[in-house]
This record gives structure tokens, C-alpha cells and sequence, in this order.
């Protein structure tokens, strides 16, 4: 459905559940992480042994040392650490920490703090807290607070949310609504709002439509538009009709 910056879908992160968490044991070798009972002092001493182990390796750079120090912590039930430790690795830039401390929230009940705090991360630019975010509200049955909030952010001129705003619209079945935000953005000269609209006008069969699109904003002096509109008119077979818009350009006041 959304999309993070790159365009790609937004990933989940590796699925650790099936991990067993190893550690480096005395003798230099690897072993399983201990179990409670006889020697727990002992196994108590490695498992900090383990977690310096991976923090260290995963601060050094090793991915697979950071999904087994999370899943360490929450074998000996320390999710909170957990959280911490992968909020911190989030807020650096790691998208797939970001995902799975979303998960960790919510399996502790802390849905509504985990709303909160991609709220602010997307505020400060992180888009993919911003799609993160969408995602979730979405799964929630929250699209219409989703909507208004992203509305209001590409308003204010986060293209990132104006792409997911048209995402929601659309899945929601409100794709002639997002088309007439959209014609209303592109007429203050909005050209990600035009392309949104022409997109969206081709995706329900309006392409004629689409076309108009770009002529009626080529109308204010934006060439690059007019070559868009030249371009799809191409695309739509109208070959004659784009040569003809080529050669004579737009009259001011007419499409």
C-alpha cells in the first residue's frame, strides 16, 4: 500500500522468532544461551557476557548481532531493553529496527505510544516513521485520522505524505475526493499533486482526463507540464493530437 522513500515497499525486518541466540563461551566456541535453574549465577554472568557480545558486534556495524542481542533480551525478559536498544538503533536510521520496535510496543500494549513517537519522528523528516505510521493507523481501522494528519503534513509540503494521503484515499475507496485535492494543489502549482492526480485519473480510467490535467496547468507558464502532457498524450496513441499541442504550445485561457 505506502511506500518509504525509496518508492520500494516498506520492509519488514527479519524474522528473529525462529533464531536461537548464541554467545561466545569460555573456550572461545559458540553455545546455546543458558536456561535458569542449577548455576543460574554462572549463566547469569554469560548472558551479560552474550549481550556485551552482540551490543558490541552490532555497534561495530553486524546486523545479525543486533536481531540477537533483541532476541536475547527477550528470552531473559528484559523487552523493555529491547525497545530501548532498538529505538536507539531506529533513530540512527535503521529502518528495520524501526518496524520491529513498533512490534514490541504493541505486543506490550503500548500501541498508542508507539503512534506517538512515529508521530514525531515523521514531524522531524524521518519518512520512514511517516510510512511506518500510515501503515499502522491503517491495520488499526484509524485511515480517516491517518488521512486528516497527512493532509494537513503535505499541505505544508512533505511530498511524502501527500503520496501516502493518495495511498489511503484510494484503498478507501475515496479516489474522486483525492482527485479533486489533488486538481485544487496542482492549480497553486503543486506539480507532485499533478502527477498524483494524472496517475490517479489514468488508474480509473479517466486518462482524457488526465491529459486535461496537465493542460490546464500548463496554462500557468509551466513548460516541463506541457511536455508531460505532450508525453501521455503519446502514450495514449494520440500521436497527432501531440504533435499538433508540440508545434502550436497552449493559448492562455484554453485547453
Amino acid at each position: 500500500m505506502s511506500r518509504d522513500e525509496s518508492d520500494g515497499p516498506l520492509r519488514r525486518p527479519p524474522d528473529i522468532s525462529q533464531r536461537t541466540a548464541v554467545f561466545p563461551n569460555g573456550s572461545g566456541q559458540h553455545g546455546e544461551t543458558p536456561t535458569t535453574g542449577a548455576g543460574h549465577t554462572r549463566d547469569t554472568g554469560r548472558t551479560e557476557e552474550a549481550i556485551a557480545a552482540y551490543r558490541h558486534a552490532a555497534e561495530a556495524g553486524n546486523p545479525d548481532a543486533c536481531w540477537r542481542l533483541v532476541e536475547l533480551f527477550q528470552r531473559v525478559g528484559r523487552t523493555e531493553e529491547a525497545i530501548t536498544w532498538l529505538r536507539a538503533r531506529a533513530e540512527a536510521g535503521d529502518v528495520d529496527a524501526l518496524w520491529k520496535a513498533v512490534e514490541l510496543l504493541q505486543e506490550s500494549e503500548r500501541t498508542e505510544e508507539a503512534i506517538t513517537w512515529l508521530r514525531a519522528r515523521a514531524e522531524s523528516g524521518d519518512t520512514h516513521a511517516l510510512g511506518r505510521l500510515t501503515v499502522l493507523l491503517y491495520q488499526l481501522e484509524r485511515a480517516e485520522e491517518a488521512i486528516t494528519w497527512l493532509r494537513a503534513r503535505a499541505e505544508a509540503g512533505d511530498t511524502h505524505a501527500l503520496a501516502h494521503a493518495v495511498d489511503l484515499m484510494y484503498e478507501t475507496g475515496r479516489a474522486r475526493e483525492a482527485i479533486a485535492w489533488l486538481r485544487a494543489r496542482a492549480e497553486t502549482g503543486d506539480v507532485h499533486a499533478l502527477i498524483w492526480a494524472v496517475l490517479l485519473l489514468c488508474e480509473t480510467g479517466h486518462a482524457d482526463r488526465a491529459v486535461l490535467a496537465y493542460l490546464s496547468t500548463a496554462e500557468l507558464g509551466r513548460p516541463d507540464v506541457l511536455a508531460q502532457a505532450i508525453g501521455l498524450l503519446r502514450r495514449l496513441g494520440h500521436t497527432d493530437e501531440a504533435e499538433r499541442l508540440r508545434r502550436c504550445g497552449i493559448t492562455p485561457g484554453r485547453t
